[in-house]
């Protein structure tokens, strides 16, 4: 059933011109950016460029994601798969799978990049390794975050926007954290988390989250897709 619905997802997603699009202006931006911390530090690190594909990557995913749920919402197809007996967590879990496959193809010219600094440079490998296995836990979360925000409303936009501020409430929740609490906002900070990982730092505590704040997300993309059947 999930392979079923990944199938049928990612067939959609890709025959739109949506992730092409989304791909083109984040590796454009992404060029641009990577090329100048290069050039004005001197020298063929990967550690600074990790944070600036993790912030694109915050603003693509939520607009790829915002129609997994809510375009069948709006035409009335949701209703059509509730009426019949398909499990909802196969059905959220293919949706996500495909969002996500869609991201790491998406961040894959990302790896290429990596490659090429360490053809013509002599970068740590370490802190390149961690920090791309930073970007993919980034796009497990980021996915999860769309198909939740998807599963909760008709209009595509809407979700998009909702995701988006999620997300960068996650992505900023540090700031300023230290007055509030003793810092215990700063823990949701998915940007210090990605930080550590583009130092070379692997903390299963970190790995942790991104994978608990996935889960949750999607568990709760079910229990809105449940509810749809009961009103």
């Amino acid at each position: 059933m999930t392979r079923a619905v990944f199938r049928k997802e990612l067939k959609v997603l890709w025959s739109s011109p949506l992730p092409y699009v989304l791909g083109a202006v984040f590796h454009a931006a992404f060029g641009v950016l990577a090329w100048s911390q290069i050039v004005s530090r001197g020298q063929a690190v990967f550690q600074p460029l990790v944070p600036i594909a993790g912030l694109l990557l915050i603003l693509v995913a939520p607009i790829l994601a915002s129609r997994t749920f809510a375009d069948e919402i709006r035409t009335g197809t949701l209703e059509l798969l509730l009426a019949i007996p398909v499990r909802r967590a196969p059905l959220v879990a293919g949706k996500y799978l495909a969002v996500v496959a869609t991201l790491f193809v998406l961040l894959a010219p990302v790896a290429t990049f990596a490659l090429l600094l360490t053809v013509y440079g002599d970068p740590d490998v370490g802190p390149i390794g961690t920090g791309l296995l930073g970007l993919v836990l980034l796009c497990v979360v980021l996915a999860g975050v769309g198909v939740l925000a998807s599963s909760l409303t008709r209009s595509q936009p809407l979700a998009a926007i909702g995701s988006l501020l999620v997300v960068m409430v996650l992505w900023f929740a540090h700031t300023g954290s230290e007055a509030v609490v003793g810092g215990f906002f700063g823990g949701f900070s998915i940007s210090e988390r990605l930080r550590l990982f583009a130092g070379g730092a692997i903390d299963l505590g970190d790995v942790a989250f991104f994978v608990s704040v996935a889960l949750v997300t999607l568990a709760g993309a079910a229990v809105a897709v449940e509810s749809r059947r009961w009103r």
